[in-house]
């Protein structure tokens, strides 16, 4: 009798692990067959919402008085005032970039190091963008500055910590699923005060693109308040910017702009000195960053992942360039 309880005891663990392996292996096949942004080169960086948001959500006074740069998540104080769900410590940057980091707090150990340690950090929102999360921003509340020991000091945004922040030079490939509110002054979604810098206009919802001056990029209405929106930005081999929106060409004129690509700071544009804007205070839920223009089936791809990822409206054909493609799609 033993051998016979034996013998299915073995025969229950066989079909257990074949069970295991062909759901393993028909998760893969499924997961492998569809498309990602990690899929194409020169991916230089990328963040989603559905991946990688680490959250920080202590209230208590004692890491109110502790929280620093190398303080351990669990003990970094949040802001659930102002954001109930908690606000955003680390956001996992996907990409194959990145050095390495003796940062013993840093959840991740590929990617850039990318996110906030300071008291003020955009919130943790968990139903964001057709129900999937993101991260909100925030200013400097009115009257409320000098009141507070650590808090209430800066915008709330993102950065890349200083050994991870990058610059290239030639063309790019930049997508942002976002969703802008009412604000009273200019914005940036991204930007460095010296460098590359996306502003909003809010007189006319246009967008403008610096790198070490402006152009703008679009004209009037091409972006929507209150409502989420795949913006691209692109650059060719002859420094010629595009600008698409949920897939639609929203290109003004031709602008052309050269010098380095340099991202350091999302949702804000260097601790808010260039006082002629204010920081993006709406949501953000991706991120990408490519060091290469992409070809239109690449474009379209991406576009793609984020429909199916988070389910936004907009169209996703964009209209026809006449501006010959400068390369074969890879």
């Amino acid at each position: 009798m033993e051998i016979t309880m034996n013998a299915a005891w073995f025969r229950d663990i066989a079909v257990s692990v074949a069970l295991l392996f062909t759901w393993t292996a028909s998760s893969f096949a499924e997961v492998g067959s569809e498309f990602h942004p990690k899929d194409l080169g020169h991916l230089e960086f990328f963040i989603e919402s559905v991946q990688g948001m680490i959250v920080a959500a202590n209230a208590s006074a004692e890491a109110y008085e502790s929280t620093g740069e190398l303080t351990p998540t669990e003990l970094v104080w949040s802001d659930q005032q102002r954001f109930p769900h908690g606000t955003v410590r680390w956001w996992w940057d996907q990409s194959p970039q990145g050095k390495p980091t003796k940062r013993k707090n840093k959840p991740f150990q590929t990617g850039r190091s990318f996110g906030q340690d300071d008291h003020d950090r955009p919130g943790f929102i968990p139903d964001g963008c057709n129900g999937k999360p993101c991260a909100r921003g925030g200013l400097v509340p009115d009257g409320e500055q000098g009141r507070h020991k650590y808090h209430y000091k800066q915008p709330c945004y993102f950065e890349l910590q200083p050994e991870d922040r990058f610059s290239f030079e030639g063309p790019f490939s930049v997508f942002l699923l976002v969703r802008p509110v009412p604000q009273e002054r200019d914005f940036v979604y991204f930007g460095a005060f010296h460098w590359s810098t996306l502003k909003h206009q809010v007189a006319d919802n246009s967008l403008h693109f610096k790198n070490g001056r402006f152009a703008a990029l679009t004209g009037p209405d091409a972006i929507q308040i209150g409502k989420w929106q795949l913006i691209e930005v692109h650059r060719d081999e002859g420094n010629k910017l595009r600008c698409v929106v949920n897939g639609r060409d929203r290109t003004h004129g031709v602008p052309v702009i050269d010098g380095p690509f340099r991202l350091v700071h999302i949702m804000n544009n260097n601790k808010n000195i260039w006082k002629s804007a204010d920081s993006f205070t709406g949501d953000l839920s991706a991120f990408a960053v490519y060091s290469d223009v992409l070809v239109e089936e690449e474009q379209q791809d991406v576009r793609h992942y984020f429909e199916k990822a988070y389910g936004f409206k907009g169209v996703l054909t964009a209209e026809r360039d006449d501006r010959p493609s400068t390369r074969q799609s890879r």
